[in-house]
């Protein structure tokens, strides 16, 4: 994916991402550095109650206090689009080109609306690009930044580059916000971990266990979800273990080139007495301000907690497992149900050519190389239900 942002940059923006997992009080500035790469004036996380139709910035930099809380109290309801965003998943990213396409409205029909007539407008927003960080029935989450009417109308570059900080900000702000952990950067890192209710493990580059906390040692003692094999962590699902390790392995290496892999891997219990199975989440240490200093020696804490709610759709939980792209999950589902390139593509709404190379990446990723292969893998890892309900 080319973007006009040299990789130093980007890995700069990254490591603040993941630095803010750690010390929430730096989100505003991680933002302002996102923003920076596309000249937007304003970038939040915002959280869509999509059956009350309400907005929350759970973090923001930029923008005027005033314009914010109008959008709150009047404006958010009247945002034109409330009856598409529930067809975004996670992974996707839109600018107000696509929103409109997707709603099949006109561009000068929609700025005269009081949303972008009476608040867009005047609060100096003329375009955005957002990448979608959390989906379920009744929410969404999304990473958004915000440009001004002085500079173009968001192009394929800036999406490029939102649909590049997605899951690195989908990883970060999954782990900050799931395990509530505030402020690990205020006090003894471990002292703190210890405190935690959350299965928290330390790993060096190889996955070697380092450190443990409580809730993690009873896991580790019980062997039902996770044990020790000769020091190094693994689970009772090889690709689980495979997918942690391979993502515990790209930390240490190159957190900028960690994608959707090591985020909610499910892990599953083989005891009818635990939890179906629980999620864990792969958090780099290795780089950035703060996180080097956390734990020394450590390339990556791994966040293991119940799964609760509705299960993730299946392309989730082969994204996490495969390190896959939302889109690229999506391919092999469609490609493992039975139909061809074409078919695909089209329940897909994109190019042939476009699925061709996206199951060109899923074989490799996969380690596999016709359908059947696909459609034996897809159905030992999900429930035929699943599949139909999610694809």
């Amino acid at each position: 994916m080319h973007t006009d942002v040299s990789p130093d940059r980007l890995s700069a923006v990254i490591g603040k991402i993941y630095d803010s997992a750690v010390e929430p009080a730096s989100w505003s500035e991680t933002l302002e550095a996102c923003c920076d790469l596309i000249g937007a004036t304003f970038g939040a996380i915002n959280l869509y109650d999509l059956e009350g139709q309400k907005k929350n910035y759970t973090a923001h930099w930029g923008g005027d206090p005033y314009w914010i809380e109008l959008l709150h109290s009047k404006y958010a309801k009247l945002d034109p689009f409330w009856e598409i965003y529930p067809t975004f998943q996670v992974g996707d990213v839109a600018n107000t080109a696509i929103l409109l396409k997707r709603l099949g409205a006109e561009d000068d029909e929609i700025r005269r609306s009081p949303f972008f007539a009476e608040w867009a407008e005047p609060a100096g927003y003329r375009d955005v690009a957002a990448g979608i960080l959390l989906r379920s029935p009744t929410r969404s989450g999304t990473f958004e930044l915000h440009t001004p009417p002085t500079r173009d109308l968001v192009g394929p570059n800036e999406l490029a580059i939102v649909a590049l900080l997605t899951p690195h900000m989908r990883r970060a702000a999954t782990i900050s916000d799931l395990l509530d952990m505030r402020s690990l950067a205020t006090a003894a890192f471990e002292a703190t971990l210890e405190a935690l209710s959350a299965t928290v493990i330390l790993v060096d580059a190889n996955s070697c266990i380092l450190y443990s906390n409580p809730s993690a040692r009873r896991m580790l003692s019980t062997g039902n979800l996770i044990f020790s094999q000769r020091g190094v962590l693994a689970t009772r699902e090889i690709s689980a273990t495979e997918a942690i390790r391979a993502a515990v392995a790209r930390s240490a290496l190159n957190e900028s080139a960690l994608g959707y892999g090591g985020i909610g891997v499910p892990i599953k219990s083989h005891d009818p007495q635990v939890a179906p199975h629980s999620i864990a989440h792969v958090l780099p240490l290795r780089s950035g301000t703060l996180r080097p200093d956390l734990a020394l020696g450590a390339a990556a804490a791994i966040f293991i907690t119940p799964s609760v709610g509705n299960a993730a759709p299946p392309f989730e939980v082969l994204a996490a497992l495969y390190d896959l792209t939302p889109t690229e999950a999506r391919v092999m589902i469609e490609i493992a149900s039975g139909r061809n390139r074409a078919a695909a593509a089209a329940a897909l709404g994109i190019a042939d050519s476009t699925v061709k190379t996206h199951l060109a990446r899923v074989f490799e990723k996969t380690r596999t190389s016709e359908q059947p292969e696909l459609a034996r893998l897809v159905s030992s890892l999900v429930s035929p239900a699943a599949v139909r309900g999610g694809s």
